[in-house]
């Protein structure tokens, strides 16, 4: 315990000792954390938003034009029998051909032979809930491998919400690519700061190692406060990290809520449930790198 106590004070004093070094390795190690930390809020918020687009998600099957209304109710119980299916709802024609209109808004040819035939050449058609937004393949397929309703089925408008679906996973795809490279960057950067850290604390402490070696003190206890330190640095960071991170979400939530208006997320709420998780796999990841950087410092500037 004593020992302990020794390697402790030691350590400290290297920290308060070179006070500004101190400081620019801890803000280089809160720099990266901070990167990771905004990778994790991209991601909740990428993962929120994708969950409540695809709860939102309603598939609309259209029938053909003069599709009796005897088919129309075989169809809405085959559907409503699969277990699969959440919900199906009847749209009349009118209120189909302006879903349909809207749906190909931008196809001035569709449009162009709608007017050109005249009327309403879109019957009936039917509004699909899932269970699960992943099952709407396995409905839409179903359908179509039956061989008494397909024929009556003019059009589906699933490829319009799977397309936006995917165009918004492969950006927040890329958002994480990013993120994980800028904090590998700032990785990169603090252990080359943590590395001339301890480099500059040997050569302080040159006198103090080679009395502790003539006395015939233990390798651990020469090389003991100079890893507590790499400890201290990024317990350090780490702390203020878990500070600052609660203290600008919790500011912050109202106009998050605000922007992302009708997505079920709170990142304050997020972080307090998964505080110790969260910081103390930081702590450890950061530890650990640290600790690393100054073991190999130690192996190429300390002599032992």
């Amino acid at each position: 315990m004593r020992s302990l106590l020794r390697l402790v004070k030691f350590a400290l004093q290297s920290v308060f000792r070179n006070f500004w070094l101190s400081f620019v390795t801890t803000s280089v190690l809160l720099l990266t954390l901070l990167t990771v930390n905004m990778l994790i809020v991209l991601n909740v918020l990428a993962d929120s938003t994708i969950k409540s687009i695809q709860d939102k998600v309603q598939v609309e099957v259209y029938f053909n034009a003069g599709t009796s209304e005897e088919i129309e109710k075989s169809v809405h119980g085959y559907l409503q029998a699969l277990p699969q299916v959440k919900d199906v709802a009847v749209i009349p024609a009118t209120q189909s051909l302006e879903t349909f209109k809207s749906l190909h808004a931008d196809d001035p040819e569709v449009l162009a032979a709608l007017d050109e035939v005249g009327g309403n050449p879109i019957g009936d058609s039917l509004l699909i809930s899932a269970n699960n937004p992943d099952d709407f393949e396995f409905i839409l397929a179903a359908l179509d491998s039956s061989p008494e309703y397909a024929p009556y089925i003019k059009e589906k408008n699933y490829a319009d919400h799977k397309a936006v679906i995917e165009r918004l996973s492969g950006f927040s795809d890329k958002v994480r690519l990013g993120g994980l490279g800028l904090a590998g960057f700032f990785a990169l950067i603090s252990v080359l700061i943590v590395f001339n850290t301890i480099r500059v604390a040997i050569y302080v402490h040159r006198d103090e190692i080679a009395v502790m070696k003539l006395v015939g003190a233990p390798d651990w206890f020469v090389r003991g406060p100079f890893l507590l330190e790499a400890i201290f640095y990024s317990a350090a960071a780490t702390a203020l990290m878990g500070v600052g991170a609660t203290l600008i979400l919790k500011f912050l939530e109202p106009q998050i809520q605000s922007f992302f208006a009708g997505v079920d997320v709170n990142l304050a709420a997020y972080y307090w449930e998964n505080l110790a998780i969260i910081f103390g796999a930081q702590f450890l990841a950061l530890s650990a790198l640290s600790m690393i950087t100054t073991l190999f410092a130690m192996r190429k500037y300390l002599k032992t």
